[in-house]
């Protein structure tokens, strides 16, 4: 789900009230090292699978399976970081 600029803008312009001293808001380093979890610890997070078929060209496959095992992993993570940055 994509965030309208207007989100964008009021989310930025959101005043900071925050102010326990036991949780202070996280610094911009913190912020940066943020990573989803199933990208941090993939043997905690088991997404459920499903079989597909699809069609692919047939450079693209031989690439892939040139790449070794584990290539149809490498292939769905792919396209998890495409659906979790929003290019797909």
């Amino acid at each position: 789900m994509k965030i309208s600029r207007e989100r964008l803008e009021e989310i930025k312009n959101f005043p900071e009230t925050f102010t326990d001293p036991e949780c202070p808001p996280l610094t911009d380093e913190q912020l940066k090292q943020l990573r989803p979890c199933h990208l941090v610890n993939k043997d905690m997070w088991k997404p459920k699978k499903e079989v597909v078929s699809i069609r692919i060209d047939a450079d693209v496959l031989a690439t892939l399976k040139r790449s070794g095992a584990g290539w149809q992993t490498r292939v769905n993570d792919y396209l998890r970081h495409g659906v979790s940055s929003g290019q797909l």
